[in-house]
């Protein structure tokens, strides 16, 4: 055998070795045990989750008919009507006109316009998940009143606004005639027989700020209910990153239970009816974008369901990264407590995660069947006793609303919804007592 050949035949052996090398490395499955997982907490669902559009709602909604009728509602039946026809339409062609607005109060509640009402600013960019807004490129803005122009309709096309009356800004959208045309015969034309709404009168606090307060009296119902406490060991396995190394200890009084770890703690405190939980090792003193907060919040309550009653968004304070939510009872009144926040849902976020989340430890259960009714003086009378507080100026006044106030018995569970007028002083909640003239009650976000 030549030199040659024994080359060619070393050289068939290595390609035959190196193919029965990639073959057995392509097909080799390697015996490898399951390794169980350890340590693993199941994702906690203490109640239902809820869309955006259940949580941002509008309060209220306002018709202006002409100068001195005006009609508007805060029931909660009538509100998703509205909502639901608004968010059919197709908006289109953002553009900012608040430099050509002029007054806001006066361009806001003029004849014709409707006014959907929220309790504190929205961005856009969240809102655009529940109305069909047809711009890719939309400008960021951030609203607290959606005004539909009844009276400036065209052939073809209508104005929406969405202005926010704290930050005196404007921006206008286009929809199809059609529809307002259809929300005129559907809502407006009709509101004056519509026993859902009920007359409002204009009051003037300053150049700035014009409230609307109901004409009339109002007759309430009062509530009760059983309360349903809150299992803590849910909450625990939802708020901590490692369930298995918190400790509990009860508290030496006896009035709850806390839980922590090596950096968080929350807190059961049963005389207060609170659940609190503090995670020290955030801060929220950086700065971060908030276009996101309130976003933020309603995701971080539906990771562990922790709506467990009808809440809804009511107040983001961007500087200190805090967002509010609170109680509404069933016909679309907010519902106030005392000094523990405990009808509210309130969080401050660090720069990654949450750095206070604090709430109520319990729920409403059913309804008992004691009702009374409470006649609840109109806007005028609550406005002049009002005038006489000592220390309220008018002229400061935010707002006025009627609500419930939430009380829970120290005894029982037995928890008290009673029917009152609240007015907005330095962002800050008040209970308007008749019966005595002076400061007003403990202040409430």
């Amino acid at each position: 055998m030549t030199y040659e050949n024994i080359k060619s035949v070393i050289l068939v052996i290595l390609v035959c070795f190196s193919i029965l090398l990639t073959w057995s490395i392509w097909t080799y499955q390697p015996n490898l045990e399951v390794i169980e997982k350890q340590n693993t907490v199941e994702k906690v669902a203490i109640s239902d989750k809820k869309e955006v559009g259940e949580i941002v709602r509008p309060d209220r909604i306002i018709y202006h008919l002409d100068k001195e009728s005006h009609f508007g509602t805060v029931d909660i039946n009538e509100i998703n009507k509205v909502i639901a026809e608004i968010s059919r339409w197709n908006y289109a062609d953002f553009e900012n006109i608040s430099g050509g607005i002029g007054s806001y109060p006066s361009f806001i509640h003029n004849s014709g316009k409707a006014v959907i009402e929220f309790p504190d600013l929205i961005p856009i960019d969240l809102y655009r998940s529940i109305i069909d807004i047809k711009d890719k490129k939309l400008p960021h803005f951030q609203f607290d009143r959606i005004v539909i122009d009844i009276g400036a309709t065209q052939k073809e096309q209508s104005y929406v606004y969405f202005i926010s009356s704290k930050e005196k800004k404007a921006y206008r959208s286009h929809v199809a005639s059609s529809f307002v045309h259809n929300f005129n015969n559907a809502f407006f034309k009709n509101v004056e027989y519509n026993l859902s709404y009920s007359s409002y009168f204009q009051y003037k606090v300053s150049e700035d700020r014009v409230l609307f307060l109901l004409s009339d009296e109002t007759k309430m119902l009062s509530y009760q209910y059983v309360s349903n406490p809150l299992d803590p060991e849910k909450y625990k396995n939802a708020l901590f990153k490692d369930p298995s190394v918190v400790q509990k200890n009860w508290q030496s009084s006896g009035s709850g239970v806390e839980f922590k770890d090596y950096s968080s703690l929350m807190r059961v405190d049963e005389d207060k009816n609170t659940l609190s939980y503090v995670n020290p090792v955030e801060s929220n003193e950086s700065q971060f974008p908030t276009d996101n907060l309130l976003k933020r919040s309603i995701d971080f309550v539906n990771e562990h369901g922790g709506w467990t009653g009808n809440y809804q968004y009511v107040k983001i304070d961007e500087s200190n990264h805090r967002v509010l939510f609170r109680l509404y009872e069933n016909n679309g009144y907010p519902v106030f407590s005392d000094a523990n926040g405990i009808s509210e849902i309130s969080h401050t976020w660090g720069q990654n995660e949450i750095l206070e989340y604090s709430r109520s430890n319990f729920s409403f259960g059913i309804q008992t069947p004691d009702e009374s009714e409470t006649t609840l003086r109109s806007g005028p009378e609550a406005l002049e006793w009002l005038e006489q507080m000592e220390g309220v100026h008018l002229n400061q006044l935010q707002d006025m609303a009627i609500g419930y106030t939430m009380t829970k018995d120290l005894h029982t569970r037995l928890v008290y919804l009673e029917p009152a007028w609240y007015y907005q002083y330095n962002d800050i909640w008040n209970k308007i007592s008749f019966e005595e003239i002076g400061g007003g009650n403990h202040g409430l976000e």
